[in-house]
């Protein structure tokens, strides 16, 4: 029998990895967040570029490109899972985080600056492929899905961080402080072994027992449970008698039911993840609530919007595990969509020319509704939720595939709001991800299932 200390060590055990692989994730968040505050001053008379002022469209490449670079790197670190493994790869998103601010602090053009949010991109691209499969790979399903939510904990700490900082600190300070994140996180993951999966498919078993023994919190000199014992086996086998089915996935692998099930799931939690506009609100969202009409200075209130923020991520931190991945997706995906149309109709009728004067702490109070409730669920679900729903021989391939998917949707959504809110005014641009919520809250009712408590392997082997 696993002893109470026994399990109490192995649950640490997870989630000190996971906190520290999340340190890249909160640097990646502050570069998420580092358009926010910054880019009304690049695009003020004041611009600390050389090249000036940027423009509008300049200003939604600034935001958007990140996302190309996503795209690119969902691909390469999705590639290099299957070569090098899930813990070198994490390990190598500190590189293009670092380069973000490195040439951050010494861009003068906003050339330059485009260069820099791709190599952003590209960190946050790799996140989004590693991050579930790390997960999924060293927790036990009792704890799984708060692991999974760490995810947006720590990177929506990130942003608030950069909310903050962005107020107080100057343009060229900023990146000075933020480049001690990766640094700290690449010294902290030389402590944290390679996933026991990826160690088993190099055959070696030795260093995968060691690995298991490290999450499970049993000590070199313990003597191992019947349980650990019959875990690593279990593990063993199920990765063995995989690879013996065929190293290479084939066309027919993608078309079985639970494969089509899988990946059209996949795709559209993260077009709803993107198209229900929080992600691109974050961004701009400085720039938004001074085109709301708040009265609350546009600093102060994203600053407040970040704090619940983390409110929300940090209450699906302990409802995920308890009522369930469905549910909350339910209540997420519909609380959302409220919330943007509590936002909407404001806009709609100040332009209508209403004295909204007694009112006008609703932009505030809608997207600090809106946040906090795409923050229980839609916000961190989607991602951890993949290895649940993907068979097991197509999961990193199905994987890659819905990441790539949200880096083409999250570019689309932070390319276009810019332009929407010159072209059809707040209301209608948050009209357009008010009614993908209401969308989406359908689709979730008719073909998402219940993944919480999901064995992974076990459900293979059966």
């Amino acid at each position: 029998m696993c002893s109470k200390q026994g399990f109490t060590r192995s649950t640490l055990s997870q989630v000190l990895s996971a906190c520290v692989i999340n340190i890249i994730n909160f640097a990646h968040g502050t570069a998420l967040g580092w358009v926010s505050p910054f880019l009304p001053l690049l695009q003020s008379d004041e611009s600390p570029l050389d090249t000036g002022p940027v423009t509008v469209d300049q200003g939604s490449w600034i935001g958007s490109i990140l996302c190309l670079g996503s795209l690119a790197g969902a691909i390469v670190y999705g590639y290099l899972t299957e070569k090098i493994g899930v813990k070198k790869c994490i390990l190598f998103t500190a590189i293009p985080n670092m380069t973000f601010w490195t040439m951050v602090y010494f861009a003068n053009s906003v050339h330059q600056l485009y260069v820099a949010r791709f190599l952003a991109g590209m960190a946050g691209g790799g996140i989004i492929v590693t991050f579930p499969l790390y997960i999924a790979d060293i927790s036990d399903s009792k704890i799984r899905g708060a692991l999974g939510s760490l995810l947006a904990v720590s990177g929506n700490s990130g942003i608030l961080l950069m909310y903050i900082v962005g107020d107080i600190l100057s343009y060229r300070t900023v990146p000075v402080v933020m480049a001690f994140l990766p640094i700290l996180f690449v010294i902290l993951m030389s402590f944290i072994p390679e996933t026991p999966q990826t160690l088993l498919k190099r055959r070696n078993l030795m260093e995968a027992e060691r690995s298991l023994m490290f999450y499970r919190g049993v000590g070199p000199a313990e003597k191992k449970s019947v349980e650990f014992v019959q875990e690593f086996e279990q593990l063993q086998n199920f990765i063995f008698e995989s690879k013996c089915q065929s190293n290479e996935l084939a066309f027919a692998d993608f078309t079985t039911g639970p494969a089509r099930k899988g990946i059209f799931i996949g795709i559209f939690l993260m077009f709803l993840n993107q198209f229900c506009g929080v992600f691109a609100i974050q961004t701009y969202a400085v720039s938004i609530f001074a085109e709301s009409g708040s009265t609350i200075s546009p600093g102060a209130s994203a600053i407040i919007m970040g704090g619940i923020q983390i409110v929300g991520t940090v209450s699906s931190f302990f409802l995920v595990d308890l009522a369930g991945r469905k549910l909350l997706l339910l209540v997420s995906t519909f609380g959302t969509g409220l919330g943007l149309s509590c936002l909407g109709s404001y806009s709609w009728l100040r332009y209508q020319g209403l004295n909204l004067d007694e009112y006008n702490w609703i932009p505030i109070g809608s997207l600090s509704l809106t946040v906090f409730l795409f923050c229980i669920g839609l916000c961190n679900i989607p991602f951890f939720v993949l290895p649940e729903i993907l068979p097991a021989k197509i999961c990193n391939a199905g994987n890659i595939i819905s990441m790539i998917s949200i880096t083409i949707f999250s570019f689309i959504t932070l390319k276009i709001l810019p332009i929407l809110i010159e072209m059809i005014n707040l209301y209608g641009a948050v009209a357009i991800f008010a009614s993908t919520c209401y969308l989406g809250l359908i689709v979730i009712a008719l073909f998402i299932p219940e993944t919480k408590g999901k064995n992974l392997i076990a459900t293979e082997i059966a």
